[in-house]
């Protein structure tokens, strides 16, 4: 089973580079998702899933969010369009595509459909600790559709002959996924019997690899995160409803490391995608820089870890752990990065930085993750951690009036800072001191923590922290003055066969490209990086 792990991981990551397709295939895997009964157990399913989600995370899903924060910058061929919000309906396809999977939209599996045979399968052989994984995955495979998308089909959407699903409210959808994990949190992860035992020891767990085959201990860290994910999703909801701070916070857990939770309780147990050193496990991040090199660190991002540090609030290992100085001696202010879309000529004062480079006019690179200087490619991306679960008590605490209680939050941060594992080990960082629990320094540490984490883009349109100001237009050497993208386009295939594609969301905001969802119905301020800016701590 192992190799057959492997080898569905492979084609997974083989296609998110090529841009062809993101699925796997192969027997027990893309098989007609109506019958059910050709599978006897969910394990090729779970491992289908496993693998798809990754490409979904680190693909050009996570590369839209991270340019749009500025933590990268798209520098060459499309993604300097994409960078400057040009992304359309043909660009998207196949990720809109792949949340779904199986017959529906695109070939191959590891989508919403396949996530539902694998339930229908655990149900059938009365494994419910499968069933309330496959929760938790629903919960990530869908929660990033509504956060990048907005409405989207998703109740209709379970039943792969129907090619014209409604589009549901996001608001909705994201209650509906709050209910899917409170279901797997009180029913299914739970429940005990002999036949409740989960993805064996076989290697078909990638996540928490280790633990594959050990009942209790899956059943316990699966349970963490999904009071995690349930604190986010509420976090989502927040601008529309405040009383989402109060659940927020209520998935978290205490302040500190091995807490209790019931959010992420110890770093140990943070959600990593698996990834390793061979050629079928790379990081699909290190993947696309090491073929096509389109992209490099962002100058929002340095600019704001170089401001940290000589303040006082950061030291240099974070800076140097994801980037290469531009000039030699390797000390905090050696290091640039770029301006969206690759913009060397931004005319701004103040501030963070304009991307104009060193004054040798060179810029830093990608350290280990991206561009891999050892030539390793096995780091593990987190997809959610203690460390996120922690922040997002610090900003529901601070939201709920109680600094004190956000203060421990974010000090417990910053004594523990680690970051994913890479040659199979944590990466961790030294610890730091405690800061005032600000917002700004609570959003600021979460931006510089979640390094490539789709969510810094959602705590963006939510806090407008950082200060980020636009891409600029193309062949323009003044600043942008449209506002940070807050949705991407539907897919174009979904567009062309479903009537149900709204041209106006359940907010009643025009759908465009790069405008808003029901969840962060106003944009961001336009800014420009001048002494105005809020950028003091």
């Amino acid at each position: 089973m192992r190799n057959a792990c492997k080898t569905a991981l492979a084609l997974v990551l083989a296609t998110a580079v090529s841009g062809c397709s993101d699925f796997i295939s192969g027997p027990g895997v893309t098989t007609n998702p109506n019958a059910v009964d050709q599978l006897t157990r969910p394990g090729p399913l779970y491992v289908g899933i496993q693998a798809a989600q990754v490409v979904q995370y680190e693909g050009q899903l996570g590369r839209y969010a991270a340019m749009y924060t500025q933590q990268v910058s798209g520098n060459s061929r499309q993604q300097i369009g994409y960078d400057r919000g040009t992304t359309g309906p043909g660009d998207t396809d196949t990720y809109f595509g792949a949340v779904y999977g199986s017959t529906r939209t695109v070939t191959g599996g590891g989508g919403l459909l396949d996530n539902h045979k694998m339930q229908q399968i655990a149900l059938r052989v009365n494994d419910s600790l499968y069933v309330g994984i496959a929760k938790v995955y629903e919960a990530i495979t869908v929660g990033i559709a509504a956060d990048m998308w907005g409405d989207l089909p998703y109740r209709e959407a379970a039943d792969s002959l129907n090619r014209t699903p409604a589009f549901d409210p996001q608001l909705q959808v994201y209650a509906d996924l709050i209910a899917q994990l409170d279901s797997a949190i009180n029913i299914y992860l739970p429940a005990s019997g002999i036949t409740n035992v989960g993805p064996p020891a076989d290697g078909s767990e990638l996540v928490y690899t280790d633990r594959g085959g050990d009942t209790e201990a899956l059943r316990a860290v699966y349970t963490e995160v999904a009071h995690s994910l349930k604190a986010r999703l509420h976090l989502h909801l927040a601008e529309t409803s405040p009383a989402n701070y109060a659940l927020a916070l209520a998935e978290v857990g205490p302040p500190g490391i091995d807490n209790g939770g019931p959010g992420i309780s110890t770093p140990d147990n943070d959600f990593l995608w698996y990834h390793d050193a061979t050629a079928n496990g790379n990081n699909i991040w290190w993947q696309f820089g090491a073929t096509r090199g389109d992209i490099g660190p962002g100058s929002a991002l340095v600019e704001i870890l170089k401001r940290r540090i000589a303040g006082g609030i950061e030291d240099d290992a974070r800076l140097n752990f994801y980037f290469i100085p531009a000039d030699p001696g390797g000390a905090p202010t050696d290091f640039f990065g770029f301006r969206p879309g690759g913009a060397t000529n931004v005319v701004t004062s103040g501030g963070i930085d304009n991307g104009n480079g060193s004054p040798a006019g060179a810029h830093s690179g990608f350290n280990e993750i991206i561009d891999g200087i050892n030539g390793t490619a096995d780091f593990r991306t987190p997809m959610i951690t203690w460390a996120e679960t922690q922040l997002i008590g610090a900003e529901a605490a601070l939201a709920g009036g109680n600094a004190g209680l956000a203060q421990q939050y974010l000090d417990a941060v910053r004594a523990n800072r680690t970051f994913g594992t890479y040659g199979g080990v944590q990466v961790t960082f030294p610890a730091l001191g405690s800061v005032p629990a600000t917002l700004q320094n609570v959003m600021e540490e979460k931006y510089v923590t979640l390094f490539l984490n789709p969510e810094v883009w959602n705590d963006y349109k939510r806090t407008c922290l950082p200060a980020l100001a636009p891409a600029p237009p193309a062949n323009s050497n003044t600043p942008g003055t449209t506002a940070i993208p807050g949705r991407i386009p539907y897919g174009q295939t979904e567009i062309n066969a479903n009537p149900n594609t709204p041209s106006s969301n359940s907010a009643g905001i025009a759908v465009t490209p790069t405008g808003q969802n029901p969840n962060d119905p106003t944009p961001c301020p336009v800014l420009n990086y001048t002494s105005s800016t809020p950028l003091a701590n």
